[in-house]
C-alpha cells in the first residue's frame, strides 16, 4: 500500500477502499479505542470515518500518507462524536471517557496503533503453532493451559515461546519487540 496509487484518494474503487479498511483495521480500531470506551462506539466512529472517507475521497484528492490522513479523520470523527448534543442526550456521563486525549497525545496514539498492526503482521509469519502459542501468552494464559488446550507438554509450549520470540525479534524493530517482550513477560518480571 506504499506506492503511488494509494495517495490519491480520488481515484480509489470499492476494492481499494476494501483493501484499505482490511489492512488497517486491527490498527484503527486499536487507535479509536484510545478515545471511546465502549464497543458500539468505536464501531461507529469508525463507521462514521470510512463512510466520510468515501464519500469525500473525490475532495480529499491526493495526500501524503493515507493511514495518517486517516488516523487525523479518526480523531476529528471521535471529537465529534462525543461533542454532538444527540450523543450528550444518548449517553450518560459514565460512558463517555473521562481522559479524552487533547491533540497533543494524537501522535501517541497513532504510534500505539502503528506497533500493534506491526505486531500483529509479524505475527502473521509465525507457524500456526508460533502463532498459537504468542496470541494465548499475550491473553496472559498459563503455560499449562496452552500446553492442554494445544496437546503438548508445557516444555514444547516453552520452546515454541522461545522460538517464536526469536523470530519475533528478527521481524520487529527493537521498540516494538520490546513491546512484545513487555506484553508476553510483564507477569513474570514483578
Amino acid at each position: 500500500m506504499e506506492d503511488d496509487r494509494w495517495r490519491d484518494f480520488s481515484k480509489w474503487d470499492e476494492k481499494m477502499m476494501q483493501e484499505f479498511i482490511r489492512e488497517n483495521a486491527a490498527a484503527f480500531r486499536v487507535f479509536v479505542s484510545r478515545y471511546a470506551k465502549r464497543e458500539e462506539d468505536i464501531d461507529d466512529i469508525l463507521q462514521d470515518a470510512y463512510l466520510k472517507l468515501w464519500q469525500n475521497r473525490v475532495r480529499i484528492g491526493e495526500v501524503a500518507s493515507p493511514r495518517n490522513y486517516f488516523y487525523t479523520m479518526l480523531k476529528h470523527v471521535a471529537d465529534d462524536f462525543y461533542s454532538s448534543s444527540w450523543h450528550r442526550r444518548t449517553v450518560s456521563l459514565e460512558e463517555v471517557p473521562a481522559d479524552v486525549p487533547d491533540g497533543g497525545a494524537l501522535e501517541r496514539h497513532v504510534m500505539e496503533a502503528e506497533t500493534s498492526r506491526l505486531i500483529a503482521e509479524a505475527l502473521a509469519k509465525l507457524s500456526p503453532q508460533a502463532r498459537r502459542v504468542m496470541e494465548m501468552t499475550l491473553e496472559e494464559r498459563p503455560l499449562q493451559e496452552i500446553a492442554k488446550e494445544l496437546g503438548v507438554t508445557v516444555n514444547t509450549v516453552k520452546t515454541v515461546k522461545y522460538r517464536a520470540l526469536n523470530r519475533l525479534s528478527e521481524l520487529l524493530t527493537p521498540e516494538d519487540f520490546a513491546t512484545v517482550v513487555m506484553m508476553c513477560c510483564a507477569p513474570y518480571l514483578w
